[in-house]
């Protein structure tokens, strides 16, 4: 069965009435649509557009619904769903281009840009413990973000420049692209059920 779920791209629950998927397509639709969005975030809109609209080709078409349906019922019994890998991508912090980096529970790895072959450490799909919390200092401030790996290690970070439209809650999966020689957050992305939103933060 092919990548992704449309089901969940959509964010609707396969039992979804047609409607219902309608309405989710166009919430979608609006939401990523790339003129939202900053050049540093533009290519990863469009994308995510993109992929709205597959899923809305398949699930918006009876028939081609009913034949998804039944992909998705053969490769559960096969035992398929759930066996690839789950891959995190993470930004260049010389060039911006994306990685795709197995998911490391909250390990810190160090990664190599496809592009510009330069190397950069990130913490891998730790999940937030608690809320970031704003500490001043001198004029400015930053907010340090508590991150448990999958093994119990906490590893605190520290982001600059935090956005308050980047509500993050306790027990979401982030990963964090550090700054040079780790001293603090470059980039942090929350990795969601229907895609991951990432922010410069330093």
């Amino acid at each position: 069965m092919s990548d992704p779920d449309h089901y969940a791209v959509l964010g609707v629950e396969p039992t979804a009435d047609p409607e219902t998927i309608r309405e989710a397509w166009r919430f979608q639709l609006r939401a990523f649509h790339p003129d939202r969005f900053s050049s540093e975030q533009h290519a990863r809109a469009e994308r995510m557009a993109k992929r709205v609209n597959e899923a809305w080709q398949v699930l918006g078409e009876p028939a081609a619904r009913a034949r998804y349906d039944r992909q998705r019922r053969d490769a559960a019994i096969s035992g398929a769903v759930g066996a690839s890998e789950i891959l995190r991508e993470l930004p260049c912090v010389s060039c911006g281009t994306l990685s795709a980096v197995p998911d490391q529970a909250g390990r810190t790895v160090t990664v190599k840009c496809p592009a510009c072959q330069q190397q950069f450490t990130a913490i891998v799909g730790a999940t937030l413990l608690g809320r970031p919390r704003l500490e001043a200092r001198y004029l400015g401030g930053r907010h340090l973000l508590h991150l448990v790996a999958g093994d119990g290690t906490v590893t605190t970070v520290a982001a600059r420049k935090l956005p308050t439209e980047l509500a993050l809650i306790e027990g979401e999966t982030v990963s964090v692209v550090l700054r040079g020689r780790g001293r603090g957050a470059r980039y942090v992305i929350v990795h969601g059920r229907i895609t991951d939103m990432g922010w410069r933060t330093g």
